[in-house]
């Protein structure tokens, strides 16, 4: 029986292609799921995540956004249909959350239980709602955003349309904690220039404009919609990944997919303990 996968993201580079890659990388193993196309809500993490809120606030919060979304697909309640065996929620860490993964996904649960707790009054209602979260939703995160694993091939750069190669401080480094060390890069910006936003030295998606453009004149060089929908879209997870020990936190996601299918992962290795698969949390994963 095909599986039908729901992912919801917060990028409108992660709507248009994670669900095509991940089809790509699946099908290579012939496994029966299909990907639905994506749903696309709030994200929360481009700022600092901080303090746990009040329930009452907590249900306001953009973190609430995501997990109504989340919660509405996992358990449409009366009158509505179950379109998919499991849904997966994703959002980039971003770097200026990079030293609180964990903290960052406990406002995510906290916010998943405000939002129940609120909507749903009785506590039989609630038991369902939690029980199909627990078998059903997982939520995850690329670190520190999706444009980290275009790094991993060569490829990647290549159809995001670089015009230059990468160079990395460690090409051994793992990409979830990516650095590069490039004078010219790192040079005074031009004021045009739109990868001058700092830490310039940890952030892949700045650095993959400066490829695309190195003079900083072409406002329009990198589109994640364009140039990054090419590169996603056709992306090498296996290659990636290759290194088992490292980019734990896509291989917890991949990972989940794969025992969603019940099939052996396709990039087997080290997952990100923070974010692999409990059998005891809230969600299938946290």
């Amino acid at each position: 029986m095909t599986v039908r996968v729901q992912l919801i993201v917060t990028g409108e580079l992660e709507r248009l292609g994670l669900h095509l890659s991940l089809r790509k990388l699946f099908a290579s193993i012939e496994a029966d799921v299909e990907f639905l196309p994506p749903l696309k809500t709030q994200d929360f993490t481009s700022n600092r995540v901080g303090a746990l809120l009040p329930k009452e606030l907590a249900t306001q919060s953009l973190a609430a956004k995501l997990a109504r979304s989340l919660v509405s697909t996992v358990y449409p309640g009366r009158g509505g249909k179950l379109q998919a065996n499991h849904v997966i929620a994703v959002d980039d860490l971003e770097l200026v959350n990079a030293d609180q993964p964990e903290h960052v996904l406990e406002y995510f649960r906290h916010a998943v239980r405000a939002y129940v707790d609120n909507e749903f009054p009785t506590t039989t209602t609630r038991e369902r709602v939690y029980q199909a979260l627990a078998e059903r939703g997982s939520f995850h995160l690329l670190a520190p955003m999706v444009e980290s694993y275009f790094f991993g091939q060569a490829a990647a750069l290549e159809r995001a349309k670089a015009t230059r190669a990468p160079n990395r401080f460690d090409t051994a480094r793992d990409l979830e904690d990516f650095e590069v060390d490039d004078p010219a890069y790192l040079a005074p910006a031009p004021s045009s220039a739109p990868w001058k936003t700092e830490p310039r030295h940890r952030h892949p998606k700045n650095y993959v404009r400066y490829l695309c453009d190195p003079t900083g004149t072409q406002l329009r060089a990198y589109r994640e919609t364009h140039e990054g929908l090419d590169a996603l879209e056709g992306l090498d997870w296996a290659a990636v990944l290759g290194n088992e020990a490292y980019s734990a936190f896509a291989r917890a996601l991949v990972d989940d997919v794969a025992d969603a299918l019940n099939v052996p992962s396709p990039c087997p290795g080290t997952c990100s303990p923070l974010t692999t698969r409990k059998g005891d949390g809230l969600l299938r994963n946290i």
